[in-house]
């Protein structure tokens, strides 16, 4: 599945756009937390979710791997649910995902099609992906932390990433084929 034409350069420049509206340097971690909070987006976790229905506390357990996040929308407003049994990186990347279906107005759609099955739409989930990789790494992060040449433990600390979403970034945002592919460079 390819991106519509310029929409990378157009999303990494709304990553920036975000950090700058936070008073944030191009190049600065932004955690979801804080991005949703300025959004006025609550997160919420599945776990505080199992007080009110018992049966989510499978999406902690048995199923934990069928869901990583979800918008809830009550009209102009939403809610976004992490699935808190994962690692903090893949829960930031999932909170990322959705608030970057917010950013890019999205409109809701159902989650399931009429046989059940789970409803997806390829070209949003894309954007989506793609535009979360940025508000967690934009290009300029990615180039700071090869200039730096930050360790990926440190890199993936600083970023509150998974070592997948970090050398994803590295790879897409041209940071490692600036750098080479010496040593240094980060990679999985």
């Amino acid at each position: 599945m390819s991106l519509r034409h310029g929409f990378k350069a157009e999303a990494n420049r709304l990553a920036v756009q975000m950090r700058r509206e936070l008073g944030l340097h191009p190049a600065a971690p932004l955690a979801p937390a804080q991005l949703a909070e300025h959004l006025a987006i609550p997160i919420k976790t599945f776990s505080s979710a199992i007080a009110h229905d018992a049966r989510i506390e499978r999406l902690l357990t048995t199923e934990r791997e069928s869901l990583s996040a979800l918008t809830v929308h009550a009209g102009p407003r939403r809610e976004i649910w992490v699935n808190d049994s994962h690692d903090p990186g893949r829960q930031n990347s999932s909170a990322d995902h959705e608030i970057a279906h917010a950013l890019l107005m999205h409109p809701p759609g159902p989650a399931l099609d009429v046989l059940g099955c789970r409803h997806w739409d390829g070209e949003v989930e894309g954007e989506a992906d793609w535009l979360a990789g940025c508000l967690l790494i934009t290009n300029e992060a990615a180039w700071s932390i090869a200039r730096k040449r930050l360790s990926p433990e440190a890199a993936m600390l600083a970023y509150g990433v998974s070592r997948s979403m970090l050398t994803w970034r590295m790879n897409m945002s041209g940071a490692n084929a600036r750098r080479g592919r010496s040593a240094s460079a980060v990679t999985a």
